[in-house]
């Protein structure tokens, strides 16, 4: 059995490994050119928007694999981020008290949220809701502490704290997630195998992608574009090991890549936005996030895959909608 998962893991490095290095070469020109690379991904998806009736920002970070969402978007004064959750069509928000900003990260199946806050000193703070009801979360020693992830199976949270030092590590549950020699480690998403995804900035300076086994193995991967991105966070992966990463250029909008394996990552860009953030993956291969228009609004978006269901002698399917479309449910005004 030993021998079996250890093998497992390796074809596991070696797959992701072999496409994201293939993303990253593909794409060194990409850069430059970000049209070409988001056609070729959205030939692969439809796109929908996700709107609550009312609300002009609606920053959507997480999903469950039952098409709940969760995020952050405006207080009614406008003043300030406040977290939400739409599950099952009621629109919720949540303000942590004494906060200056709120948002969640993390949804899982069962309906629990988690993110973090901003307090008056402009620290920030895990928090999780369950039940209904907003509790804090510091990891242990932790000035500041941010969750990305939630485990179904477990329930384990994953984020990143920075110590009193300054020094910022990832972790997931109890276990501290720190690349060797990086100057600060992001870790956002661990899948069902164990396998967690998340990025590091090396003694350069320069962001790099890296991939944590549950046997505490890393494998890092190196961008061939690394200077010319502010970041580049793997920020989900389900189990079928298809990535969502979001990157950002230098003097550019951030960009969401998208990779089916094992045919490698490329953009994915929801049609006519000025910006798409993909945040994460569901098991059916879904991507979830938001997208900016020239309006100034910012609107949640599910782009799933295309099932090929073509029968011997029809036309294929188109490869996406000419224009989005609009996905509405029964919602709750904004509290």
């Amino acid at each position: 059995m030993h021998i079996q998962i250890k093998t497992n893991f390796l074809f596991y490095i070696f797959t992701l490994l072999m496409c994201l290095n293939s993303f990253f070469l593909r794409n060194t020109t990409a850069q430059d050119n970000t049209e070409p690379a988001a056609a070729a991904a959205n030939a692969n998806y439809t796109f929908e928007t996700i709107d609550v009736p009312g609300v002009d920002f609606l920053a959507v970070t997480a999903s469950s694999d039952f098409e709940d969402y969760a995020g952050y978007t405006k207080s009614t004064d406008g003043e300030k981020d406040v977290a939400f959750t739409l599950i099952d069509g009621v629109f919720k928000t949540y303000d942590f008290p004494g906060s200056q900003n709120t948002y969640f990260f993390a949804l899982g199946n069962n309906g629990n949220a988690a993110g973090h806050y901003q307090d008056s000193d402009g620290l920030y703070h895990g928090i999780v809701l369950e039940n209904g009801e907003l509790r804090q979360y510091d990891f242990p020693g932790a000035v500041e502490t941010e969750i990305y992830g939630i485990s179904d199976t477990t329930g384990a949270l994953t984020g990143n704290f920075t110590d009193a030092s300054g020094v910022r590590r990832g972790f997931s549950g109890d276990t501290i997630v720190e690349f060797p020699g990086a100057l600060e480690t992001y870790a956002d998403f661990v899948n069902s195998e164990g396998g967690m995804v998340g990025s590091y900035v090396d003694a350069d300076g320069i962001y790099n992608a890296y991939v944590h086994v549950a046997d505490g193995d890393f494998v890092s991967l190196k961008l061939t574009t690394e200077a010319k991105q502010e970041y580049f966070f793997v920020h989900g992966i389900n189990d079928a090991r298809v990535v969502v990463a979001r990157a950002k250029p230098v003097d550019a909008p951030p960009i969401t890549y998208v990779g089916l394996f094992p045919e490698g990552l490329q953009e994915l860009k929801f049609p006519g936005s000025v910006s798409t953030e993909g945040y994460n993956i569901n098991q059916d291969g879904s991507v979830v996030g938001h997208y900016d228009t020239a309006d100034g609004r910012r609107h949640g978006f599910i782009a799933r895959p295309i099932t090929d269901t073509t029968e011997p002698g029809e036309d294929p399917p188109l490869s996406y909608p000419s224009s989005p479309t609009i996905l509405l449910k029964p919602l709750m005004s904004p509290a």
